[in-house]
């Protein structure tokens, strides 16, 4: 199981690179990008959109950790809730 996952893994990693490099070497014309309030330098567009892709990713993984942040912290306040409500009724019954 371990070699057919470490063959899958380089693989795709294989592809991922080719597909980069004929990515890259396709897009490759100067672009300078107008944001308004400056102007970002001309650099090839494959750099530019992987740049972009970059950023989106991280604002994602950003934005998924602070949801998954809130959601255990409202998980582990259910918990303690849950364990007193047991808590409470194991007494009731003793009683």
């Amino acid at each position: 199981m371990k070699f057919i996952k470490a063959v899958l893994f380089f693989v795709v990693t294989m592809v991922a690179l080719v597909v980069g490099v004929l990515f890259s070497t396709r897009n490759s014309q100067a672009v300078s990008l107008d944001l308004i309030f400056f102007q970002l330098p001309p650099m090839s567009m494959a750099i530019w959109l992987l740049l972009s892709l970059a950023m989106g990713m991280l604002l994602c993984a950003f934005i998924y950790s602070v949801v998954t942040f809130k959601l255990k912290r409202h998980n582990t306040q259910l918990q303690r809730q849950l364990s007193k409500a047991n808590q409470s009724q194991s007494l009731n019954k003793v009683i």
